[in-house]
């Protein structure tokens, strides 16, 4: 399937069961974050973050009480995005493929 795209097409990913390794679930929610809308959902909470960080003084030094980032991407089965093909991501895509359904969009 693979070898018919083309770089920059448009695919839709589909994923069919969440899988036991932790390393194939963050290589999974590293594919969704390719998707357009979850990078402008990931870039609008960090400019929230931004400015609603509070900066105290410990020490007599600045110290940033940081927050956790949004977890926008969530492996969870049956979820589905779409995003551009990128040759980069081919053995990302190859090593979790068990995983997941792609079609052309």
């Amino acid at each position: 399937m693979l070898d018919s795209l083309t770089p920059a097409q448009q695919i839709t990913v589909t994923l069919n069961k969440v899988p036991a390794r932790e390393d194939a679930r963050q290589t999974i929610e590293r594919l969704m974050r390719q998707a357009p809308e979850i990078k402008s959902a990931l870039k609008r909470t960090q400019e929230h973050r931004g400015r609603v960080t509070i900066t105290r003084s410990r020490g007599k030094r600045p110290w940033t009480m940081r927050h956790r980032r949004t977890r926008v991407a969530v492996a969870d089965a049956g979820a589905t995005w779409t995003m551009p093909y990128l040759p980069a991501l081919r053995r990302d895509i190859e090593s979790v493929a068990e995983f997941l359904t792609i079609r052309p969009a």
